[in-house]
């Protein structure tokens, strides 16, 4: 892993969040993680992973990682648009790729926090809209993908 791989918090390295032990931030990665697999699949399930502040004044830093590891960037609020958002710059610095993309705009589309405390991906075009919550991208897809990846998940669930 290079040096700009990760921003560093502290002169530790990253370490796995344990997710069994936050069930809010094992939920929030997997709504990610299904916008993945919907969008891009071959990039791999993100890993969300800790960098300890060595002083009490700065908050930790969360980041999303790769399967392989790499990793770009961090936030220090791990919620569902935290997350999002450490994904989507894992994703553009690493694989050099815009993610997600509003397809009726054709532009690269942003995590942010939308009604009643929901996250939600946005699309800045025009007067900016709402694109759909995080974890619902496969919503988003033309019918046919839609489907094929429906008929891919049910293979997999049995």
């Amino acid at each position: 892993m290079s040096h700009f791989s990760y921003h560093r918090a502290s002169g530790r390295d990253p370490q796995p969040v344990d997710l069994a032990a936050h069930p809010d931030l094992a939920a929030a990665l997997d709504a990610v993680n299904r916008d993945l697999a919907a969008t891009l699949p071959a990039a791999g399930p993100m890993r969300l992973m800790r960098t300890p502040s060595d002083d009490e004044d700065i908050p930790d830093q969360y980041h999303a990682a790769l399967p392989d590891g790499r990793q770009h960037g961090g936030v220090q609020d791990p919620d569902t648009t935290g997350i999002a958002e450490a994904a989507q710059e894992t994703v553009q610095a690493v694989l050099w790729q815009v993610w997600p993309v509003c397809l009726e705009h054709r532009t690269g589309v942003h995590a942010r926090t939308g009604a009643e405390e929901r996250a939600v991906w946005w699309c800045r075009a025009g007067e900016g809209h709402e694109l759909c919550e995080v974890g619902e991208l496969a919503q988003t897809l033309p019918g046919r993908q839609r489907r094929a990846l429906r008929r891919k998940e049910r293979r997999r669930e049995g």
